[in-house]
Protein backbone atom coordinates (compact mmCIF):
# COMPACT_ATOMS: atom_id res chain seq x y z
CA UNK A 1 0.00 0.00 0.00
CA UNK A 2 2.91 2.39 0.59
CA UNK A 3 3.61 2.37 -3.15
CA UNK A 4 0.25 4.01 -3.81
CA UNK A 5 1.12 6.92 -1.53
CA UNK A 6 4.49 7.40 -3.20
CA UNK A 7 2.92 7.37 -6.66
CA UNK A 8 0.46 10.04 -5.55
CA UNK A 9 3.22 12.33 -4.31
CA UNK A 10 5.26 11.77 -7.41
CA UNK A 11 2.49 12.52 -9.87
CA UNK A 12 1.22 15.60 -8.12
CA UNK A 13 4.77 16.88 -7.80
CA UNK A 14 5.17 16.37 -11.52
CA UNK A 15 2.06 18.31 -12.43
CA UNK A 16 2.30 21.09 -9.86
CA UNK A 17 5.97 21.60 -8.99
CA UNK A 18 7.28 25.17 -9.17
CA UNK A 19 10.73 26.43 -8.22
CA UNK A 20 12.70 29.53 -7.43
CA UNK A 21 16.08 30.39 -8.93
CA UNK A 22 16.19 27.73 -11.63
CA UNK A 23 16.72 28.23 -15.33
CA UNK A 24 14.18 29.36 -17.89
CA UNK A 25 13.79 25.85 -19.30
CA UNK A 26 12.71 24.53 -15.92
CA UNK A 27 10.11 27.28 -15.52
CA UNK A 28 8.89 26.64 -19.06
CA UNK A 29 8.38 22.93 -18.34
CA UNK A 30 6.52 23.66 -15.11
CA UNK A 31 4.29 26.16 -16.88
CA UNK A 32 3.54 23.66 -19.63
CA UNK A 33 2.68 20.88 -17.18
CA UNK A 34 0.30 23.10 -15.21
CA UNK A 35 -1.34 24.75 -18.22
CA UNK A 36 -4.44 22.51 -18.03
CA UNK A 37 -6.52 21.35 -15.07
CA UNK A 38 -6.92 17.77 -16.30
CA UNK A 39 -4.48 15.47 -18.09
CA UNK A 40 -5.51 12.00 -19.25
CA UNK A 41 -4.08 9.32 -21.50
CA UNK A 42 -2.81 5.75 -21.67
CA UNK A 43 -0.21 4.18 -19.41
CA UNK A 44 1.94 1.07 -19.41
CA UNK A 45 3.33 -0.05 -16.08
CA UNK A 46 6.25 -2.42 -15.49
CA UNK A 47 6.99 -3.59 -11.94
CA UNK A 48 10.35 -5.24 -11.35
CA UNK A 49 11.40 -7.22 -8.29
CA UNK A 50 15.05 -8.38 -8.52
CA UNK A 51 14.79 -10.40 -5.30
CA UNK A 52 11.95 -12.46 -6.77
CA UNK A 53 13.38 -12.36 -10.30
CA UNK A 54 10.11 -11.36 -11.91
CA UNK A 55 8.52 -8.59 -13.97
CA UNK A 56 4.82 -7.69 -13.96
CA UNK A 57 3.21 -5.62 -16.72
CA UNK A 58 -0.15 -3.85 -16.80
CA UNK A 59 -1.79 -1.13 -18.88
CA UNK A 60 -4.82 1.12 -19.00
CA UNK A 61 -5.89 4.76 -18.76
CA UNK A 62 -4.96 7.46 -16.26
CA UNK A 63 -6.28 10.84 -15.08
CA UNK A 64 -4.33 13.56 -13.25
CA UNK A 65 -6.49 16.35 -11.79
CA UNK A 66 -7.05 18.53 -8.73
CA UNK A 67 -9.52 15.90 -7.52
CA UNK A 68 -6.75 13.31 -7.45
CA UNK A 69 -5.29 10.55 -9.59
CA UNK A 70 -7.09 7.69 -11.31
CA UNK A 71 -5.47 4.46 -12.52
CA UNK A 72 -8.03 2.69 -14.70
CA UNK A 73 -6.23 -0.61 -15.30
CA UNK A 74 -7.57 -2.74 -18.14
CA UNK A 75 -4.91 -5.43 -18.58
CA UNK A 76 -4.18 -8.06 -17.36
CA UNK A 77 -7.15 -7.50 -15.01
CA UNK A 78 -9.75 -4.76 -14.80
CA UNK A 79 -9.67 -2.45 -11.75
CA UNK A 80 -9.89 1.25 -10.91
CA UNK A 81 -7.83 2.99 -8.23
CA UNK A 82 -8.57 6.62 -7.29
CA UNK A 83 -6.13 8.41 -4.96
CA UNK A 84 -7.20 11.67 -3.29
CA UNK A 85 -5.48 13.70 -0.57
CA UNK A 86 -7.54 11.96 2.12
CA UNK A 87 -8.39 8.46 0.91
CA UNK A 88 -7.95 5.69 -1.62
CA UNK A 89 -10.95 4.27 -3.49
CA UNK A 90 -10.68 0.93 -5.25
CA UNK A 91 -13.46 -0.16 -7.62
CA UNK A 92 -13.78 -3.79 -8.68
CA UNK A 93 -15.10 -5.07 -12.05
CA UNK A 94 -18.56 -5.72 -10.50
CA UNK A 95 -18.85 -2.03 -9.60
CA UNK A 96 -18.41 -2.37 -5.84
CA UNK A 97 -15.96 -0.02 -4.12
CA UNK A 98 -13.86 -0.01 -0.99
CA UNK A 99 -12.42 3.08 0.71
CA UNK A 100 -9.21 3.31 2.73
CA UNK A 101 -9.04 6.28 5.09
CA UNK A 102 -5.52 7.66 5.35
CA UNK A 103 -6.05 9.77 8.49
CA UNK A 104 -4.43 7.20 10.82
CA UNK A 105 -1.48 6.47 8.54
CA UNK A 106 1.66 8.54 9.16
CA UNK A 107 2.96 8.11 5.62
CA UNK A 108 -0.37 9.06 4.11
CA UNK A 109 -0.70 12.10 6.42
CA UNK A 110 2.75 13.31 5.39
CA UNK A 111 1.93 12.99 1.71
CA UNK A 112 -1.53 14.49 2.04
CA UNK A 113 0.09 17.53 3.63
CA UNK A 114 2.49 17.79 0.72
CA UNK A 115 -0.38 17.59 -1.77
CA UNK A 116 -2.30 20.31 0.05
CA UNK A 117 0.77 22.54 0.00
CA UNK A 118 1.15 22.03 -3.73
CA UNK A 119 -2.46 22.94 -4.47
CA UNK A 120 -2.13 26.06 -2.34
CA UNK A 121 1.11 27.03 -4.09
CA UNK A 122 3.35 26.32 -1.08
CA UNK A 123 6.43 25.14 -2.96
CA UNK A 124 8.65 25.70 0.08
CA UNK A 125 7.10 22.70 1.83
CA UNK A 126 7.64 20.55 -1.25
CA UNK A 127 11.29 21.49 -1.45
CA UNK A 128 11.68 20.85 2.26
CA UNK A 129 10.64 17.23 1.59
CA UNK A 130 12.45 16.58 -1.70
CA UNK A 131 15.84 17.31 -3.22
CA UNK A 132 15.04 18.37 -6.79
CA UNK A 133 17.51 18.03 -9.67
CA UNK A 134 16.55 19.24 -13.15
CA UNK A 135 18.35 18.55 -16.44
CA UNK A 136 17.32 19.67 -19.92
CA UNK A 137 18.18 19.93 -23.59
CA UNK A 138 16.51 22.10 -26.21
CA UNK A 139 13.57 19.67 -26.50
CA UNK A 140 13.63 17.26 -23.57
CA UNK A 141 13.85 17.37 -19.77
CA UNK A 142 14.57 15.13 -16.81
CA UNK A 143 13.68 15.68 -13.16
CA UNK A 144 15.02 13.65 -10.23
CA UNK A 145 13.30 13.74 -6.83
CA UNK A 146 14.99 12.37 -3.72
CA UNK A 147 13.01 12.45 -0.47
CA UNK A 148 14.35 14.31 2.53
CA UNK A 149 11.66 13.05 4.90
CA UNK A 150 12.92 10.01 6.84
CA UNK A 151 9.56 8.22 6.72
CA UNK A 152 9.36 8.40 2.94
CA UNK A 153 13.09 7.85 2.44
CA UNK A 154 12.91 4.60 4.42
CA UNK A 155 11.08 3.04 1.48
CA UNK A 156 11.50 5.39 -1.50
CA UNK A 157 14.95 5.98 -3.00
CA UNK A 158 14.20 8.21 -5.98
CA UNK A 159 11.66 9.28 -8.58
CA UNK A 160 12.87 10.09 -12.10
CA UNK A 161 10.59 11.95 -14.51
CA UNK A 162 11.24 12.56 -18.19
CA UNK A 163 9.40 14.43 -20.89
CA UNK A 164 9.52 16.75 -23.87
CA UNK A 165 9.38 20.53 -24.00
CA UNK A 166 8.87 22.23 -27.34
CA UNK A 167 8.02 25.94 -27.44
CA UNK A 168 5.43 26.42 -24.66
CA UNK A 169 4.23 22.81 -24.77
CA UNK A 170 5.52 20.35 -22.17
CA UNK A 171 4.63 16.71 -21.63
CA UNK A 172 5.35 14.01 -19.08
CA UNK A 173 6.39 10.85 -20.95
CA UNK A 174 7.75 8.50 -18.29
CA UNK A 175 8.50 7.96 -14.65
CA UNK A 176 10.71 5.55 -12.78
CA UNK A 177 10.14 4.92 -9.08
CA UNK A 178 13.01 3.17 -7.33
CA UNK A 179 12.52 1.75 -3.85
CA UNK A 180 15.13 1.13 -1.18
CA UNK A 181 14.30 -2.58 -1.39
CA UNK A 182 15.57 -2.69 -4.99
CA UNK A 183 12.08 -2.97 -6.46
CA UNK A 184 11.10 -0.47 -9.13
CA UNK A 185 8.05 0.67 -11.06
CA UNK A 186 8.30 2.20 -14.52
CA UNK A 187 5.46 4.07 -16.25
CA UNK A 188 5.26 5.13 -19.88
CA UNK A 189 2.58 7.73 -20.72
CA UNK A 190 1.12 8.15 -24.21
CA UNK A 191 -1.77 9.77 -26.09
CA UNK A 192 -2.14 12.64 -23.63
CA UNK A 193 -5.35 14.68 -23.73
CA UNK A 194 -5.67 18.03 -21.93
CA UNK A 195 -8.83 19.79 -20.78
CA UNK A 196 -10.10 22.14 -18.07
CA UNK A 197 -12.57 19.98 -16.14
CA UNK A 198 -13.51 16.39 -15.43
CA UNK A 199 -16.50 14.78 -17.13
CA UNK A 200 -19.33 13.39 -14.96
CA UNK A 201 -18.06 9.87 -15.64
CA UNK A 202 -14.55 10.84 -14.51
CA UNK A 203 -15.85 12.52 -11.36
CA UNK A 204 -17.63 9.27 -10.46
CA UNK A 205 -14.26 7.56 -9.99
CA UNK A 206 -13.76 9.65 -6.85
CA UNK A 207 -17.04 8.54 -5.24
CA UNK A 208 -17.47 5.14 -3.57
CA UNK A 209 -20.59 3.22 -4.65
Amino acid sequence: MKNIFFYAVFLFCTVLLHSQGRNVQFDSVCHGLTAHAVTSGNFTQVKRSPSMNRELKSSGDYIFSSEGIVWNTQRPFSSVLAVTNSSIIQTLPDGTSSVIDGSDNQVFTNIAGSLSSLFSGNRDLLESNFHVKFLSTSSSWKMILNPKDATIASALQSIVLTGKSISEQASLDSMLIEEVSGNSVYYAFKNQVYKEELSDAEKAFFSAK
